[in-house]
């Protein structure tokens, strides 16, 4: 079983901080990543990023070509096709898809992954979930579409989309919108918009090149099935937290719970940054820096006092 001081598990924003503050503060350090690439969810962003100062970069795929010039990056031990399958809090044992690790302390960057609904798990009509209403939504050019969830992303994808669509369905489980009121009132002004309140998927089948939903509501305005070229759901994220089950709480929510070192509740010796246990709601390039920062920084501290 290898030795290992820190193991850093996933290459995201954080977990690259992570490794970087390693280096600054004189600790060893293994990065292991499940795909075959740095970056985590950097490649999916297509909007201009200007709040992760100092500079303003294009896109996700800008900033991360600027992070892998990083003298550190660049000599990192990383291995790529590696995730966590399973962690042993009382003896500090970490198993992965390739080895098991005898690890001093483990920071867990495993980043979220997007929700998914059941009924459209053998549709082919469904966008990925990377699909950018911002750079590719000239490709529905003419279609219908159905978007699925209440946030803001449902909604700026909504809006993003009606400027090419023919008809756009957004589809709410709830009565009301999440998303902010710059982005409800927006979407008032959409002659090409219909909002099904109080709506869920039920069924997809395809029938003639389309999707044919069929749909559950209590709402005797609602129909019964609507027919679209693509689908698109926007129904939030959950912390990638497979072979963690043990860390997650009683409340056994799908992202790590933290403290303020962002050590895991209830253990000594495992840290969680970034999304996976920040949420959607908090999801940030810069906190999840931060918190790096204040991972690698308190466990240098404990080593000191050892």
């Amino acid at each position: 079983m290898e030795h290992v001081q820190v193991l850093i598990a996933g290459g995201g924003i954080a977990g690259m901080s992570a490794a970087i503050w390693c280096e600054r503060l004189g600790l060893s350090c293994i990065l292991i990543e499940k795909t075959d690439r740095l970056g985590g969810q950097l490649a999916q962003i297509h909007n201009e990023i200007w709040d992760f100062p100092p500079h303003i970069y294009a896109d996700g795929t800008n900033l991360l070509e600027e992070l892998q010039s990083h003298k550190v990056l660049r000599s990192l031990q990383v291995r790529f096709g590696e995730a966590l399958t399973s962690v042993d809090p009382t003896k500090r044992k970490v198993t992965t898809t390739r080895t098991a690790y005898q690890t001093d302390y483990l920071i867990v960057a495993t980043g979220v992954s997007p929700n998914q609904i059941p009924a459209l798990a053998d549709c082919s009509k469904v966008l990925a979930p990377w699909f950018s209403t911002t750079a590719e939504a000239e490709a529905v050019t003419g279609m219908d579409i159905a978007v699925i969830g209440g946030g803001d992303r449902a909604a700026e994808s909504a809006y993003n989309l009606s400027r090419y669509a023919r008809t756009v369905h957004l589809l709410v489980r709830s009565a009301h919108m999440r998303a902010r009121s710059q982005w409800r009132e927006r979407l008032s002004t959409l002659p090409s918009l219909t909002i099904l309140w109080e709506t869920e998927v039920a069924a997809c089948s395809e029938r003639d090149g389309k999707a044919v939903l069929s749909l559950r509501s209590f709402r005797p305005d609602t129909p019964s099935t609507i027919s679209v070229d693509r689908i698109l759901p926007r129904i939030g994220v959950h912390g990638n937290v497979d072979g963690l089950d043990s860390l997650l709480g009683e409340e056994n929510s799908r992202y790590l719970p933290a403290d303020n070192y962002q050590q895991v509740k209830g253990t000594e010796w495992i840290y969680a940054i970034g999304d996976v246990t920040n949420g959607a709601d908090y999801g940030s390039l810069s906190l999840a820096a931060g918190q790096a920062m204040k991972a690698v920084k308190h466990i240098s501290l404990q080593l000191k006092e050892q």
